[in-house]
């Protein structure tokens, strides 16, 4: 290891205070790495209220916000700032949109390594990014490195003709230390009276944004058939943003979760708008759910499993399908599914054996394939050699 330490500056959507599943992937690769690298982070906001500017965690944070009037001229303006005032050798990108193309050009300009990490697919794999415009594959061609999180993005990188020695798959990774199951039912009782859930049903957890494309009106919908056919003693706790202000939240899957479960809340089915303790969620709950009709790799997924919890999710291939084997450290059902999901759920919630033997599975593959200590060391193996 070079005495040397590299500077990288982060580039992610959002940024603690403001969290998602990227967000808090990057914050653990920092912490992770942060006393071999110096880092930096470049990140966006749509509030007024959060700092421009500031340091969280000994690392410097720098925010553009969106609505500013200037709008690209603010952020070319910043990032040169950035560059000038400050070493950087390396530029990671946490996915790629119209504004990293930007930040690729100007990186290019001062003559700065980027290595774009792919986030979701259908969005910000190759063949879609070719699928955009040629401008602006030409734009993410420009990398010196690309990170894809599954198979799927292999699969895409090979079809675009990319330079196969540029692509590394590194997986995400989770603080297996942090996730982890509780060890007895007293302790799971002792930590849901403290989070305001009853002790007394079985819970279903479902983590992300009301979007279309995370679909946890789907769970409702299967858990709503459950209760109409069985004395089933279930309930759900939802967590994520309902807030308009996110470009991820569609306000009419909100509304709809809301008059469905209407006459439940506060008894069998809860909101929690955000936390900063995810974990505690997980070790609270008895099932995970991801409905999701796209994915990159699911850190809710990973960190589900990694608490021993049972999962049940959409088949994506490439994404989920090469994380779960269905019936030993998960289940599967096709997107959309509704009855089957309800059917995967039922057997579940009835039989508690079950539950245990996914779970310690899960737990297991997390710890042999998805420990963030690797994903960082191979992150950190890639910034050594660019």
């Amino acid at each position: 290891m070079s005495n040397k330490k590299l500077s990288v500056l982060m580039v992610t959507g959002v940024y603690y205070p403001e969290v998602n599943g990227a967000t808090l992937q990057c914050m653990r690769v920092i912490s992770t790495l942060k006393k071999d690298v110096n880092f930096s982070v470049l990140t966006t906001t749509k509030y007024k209220n959060i700092a421009k500017n500031n340091v969280i965690d000994g690392i410097d944070v720098y925010r553009h916000y969106i609505g500013n009037r200037l709008g690209k001229f603010s952020q070319l303006f910043g990032i040169s700032w950035i560059f000038l005032t400050k070493k950087i050798d390396i530029v990671h990108l946490h996915g790629f949109s119209s504004r990293s193309a930007l930040i690729v050009l100007i990186s290019k300009i001062f003559n700065k390594k980027v290595i774009i990490k792919m986030t979701s697919f259908g969005h910000d794999d190759a063949i879609s990014i070719q699928n955009k415009s040629r401008l602006f594959f030409l734009i993410y061609s420009l990398a010196d490195t690309y990170i894809g999180v599954s198979p799927i993005f292999k699969e895409m990188y090979r079809k675009s003709e990319l330079d196969e020695c540029k692509y590394y798959q590194i997986p995400n990774g989770v603080d297996t230390n942090l996730f982890l199951p509780l060890e007895s039912v007293k302790e799971k009782n002792e930590l849901r009276s403290e989070l305001g859930l009853p002790i007394d049903i079985s819970l279903i957890l479902v983590v992300g944004h009301f979007s279309i494309d995370k679909s946890a009106n789907h769970v409702l919908d299967a858990w709503l058939r459950i209760q109409k056919e069985s004395n089933n003693q279930s309930g759900i706790v939802f967590i994520g943003s309902t807030n308009n202000n996110s470009f991820e939240v569609d306000r009419n899957i909100v509304n709809s979760i809301y008059s469905k479960s209407k006459q439940f809340i506060g008894e069998r089915v809860f909101f929690v708008e955000k936390t900063n303790h995810i974990e505690q969620y997980y070790q609270a709950a008895d099932v995970y759910v991801l409905s999701s009709v796209r994915e990159g790799l699911p850190n809710t997924l990973l960190e589900a499993m990694s608490c021993a919890l049972p999962v049940i999710s959409t088949r994506l291939k490439g994404i989920t399908d090469w994380v779960l084997n269905h019936n030993v450290n998960g289940m599967m059902y096709d997107y959309g599914d509704i009855d089957a999901l309800g059917i995967l759920l039922e057997n579940l919630l009835q039989d508690n054996n079950l539950c245990k033997h996914i779970g310690s599975n899960a737990r297991t593959t997390i710890k042999d394939n998805f420990n963030i200590l690797s994903t960082a060391e191979k992150i950190h193996k890639i910034y050594e050699d660019l």
